[in-house]
């Protein structure tokens, strides 16, 4: 049954990059655009990521900073989480999942909060936070 959620999992994000990849959610309506945005004015840690997934599977990465410069560390920290238990089996290394650590998920929402806050200063150098 796990094998088929995965298998699963790894259709529909493959799906999704596709889309991503073929569709630029700056040109399409297909694309939610963010409802605290919508509703607030004001942007939420995730916004610019669509168009910054775009811009990844592009090689574009200063489009990706452009747009949501937090992307890059969450991509890292999640391809870490992901590719560190297959270098730990085929190297027999040691990598630590730093997912696992007791203060990793208070360290990553500290990190959020205050890019939240600050994105939203409209006074340079924090305007240059806020998602082109």
């Amino acid at each position: 049954m796990k094998r088929m959620i995965n298998i699963g999992l790894l259709i529909l994000i493959s799906v999704m990059a596709v889309l991503f990849f073929v569709l630029n959610p700056e040109e399409y309506k297909l694309f939610p655009r963010c409802i605290f945005n919508s509703v607030t004015g004001y942007y939420c840690p995730g916004c610019g990521s669509q168009r910054a997934i775009h811009d990844l599977l592009h090689f574009n990465f200063l489009g990706v900073v452009n747009h949501n410069i937090l992307f890059i560390p969450a991509f890292l920290l999640i391809f870490y989480h992901y590719t560190s238990p297959v270098l730990n089996k085929i190297f027999n290394w040691k990598l630590p999942n730093i997912f696992y650590f007791k203060s990793t998920p208070w360290i990553i929402f500290g990190i959020v909060i205050l890019f939240w806050i600050i994105r939203n200063i409209h006074t340079y150098p924090f305007s240059v936070l806020a998602p082109n």
